[in-house]
């Protein structure tokens, strides 16, 4: 992530304890220990923005570099993160791809609940789809 006067470099290390520790590359000055990263994200948000006049913490952006302290185990979380997000990404397409053949399944006659069937999903989402968008 490329730096912005907004974006900040965290490292989220968990402690032995179960803690985690939170350090911001920009800021040395702060680091936190919190119980979730939650928590951790709320408050180093506001601990940058109390370091910067008018930054407001919602409008902080953290670049999150998560640690358990097992290099292997972290490589597997990234990756089961990233394949996550792939799975989302791929979802939303497929529901993009679908609205026009939902829409013309429709027009055709077919009831909501079999454009659902042909289209691999419910009734319920053929009539979300082809509805009107105010």
């Amino acid at each position: 992530m490329n730096r912005t006067p907004s974006s900040y470099h965290v490292q989220a290390l968990l402690t032995p304890g179960g803690l985690w520790r939170a350090s911001v590359k920009e800021l040395p000055g702060v680091q936190e220990q919190h119980r979730s990263l939650a928590q951790m994200e709320r408050r180093v948000r506001r601990a940058i923005a109390s370091t910067t006049e008018g930054l407001q913490p919602e409008d902080v952006r953290l670049d999150i570099e998560y640690s358990t302290g097992d290099s292997g185990f972290d490589h597997e979380l990234a990756t089961a993160r990233a394949k996550r997000e792939l799975a989302d990404e791929l979802a939303q397409q497929a529901r993009k791809a679908a609205v026009p053949l939902a829409q013309r399944l429709v027009r055709a006659g077919v009831s909501h609940r079999d454009a659902g069937t042909l289209l691999g999903t419910s009734g319920g989402l053929v009539t979300a789809m082809i509805k009107p968008k105010s």
